[in-house]
């Protein structure tokens, strides 16, 4: 099972990277997270890409995948 909050935090700061995984399909997308030197499970990529795709996927949402990382 892939750490979908890991994957997340990983990719959180490039929104193009972020933008191409929620509109591609399962299989292009795990080759761009491959191309980015992530690992993910072919059933974990659906997760992924329904985590980017929502759109709704904010700095509150990635603090708490995150586990406060970006807390002061």
């Amino acid at each position: 099972m892939t750490d979908i909050a890991g994957i997340l935090k990983q990719i959180s700061g490039n929104k193009e990277l972020m933008a191409q995984i929620a509109k591609a399909d399962p299989t292009q997308a795990k080759e761009l997270l491959k191309k980015a030197n992530i690992d993910v499970d072919e059933s974990d990529i659906k997760k992924v890409q329904a985590a980017v795709a929502d759109g709704k996927l904010d700095l509150n949402d990635i603090k708490d995948l995150a586990g406060g990382l970006f807390k002061k």
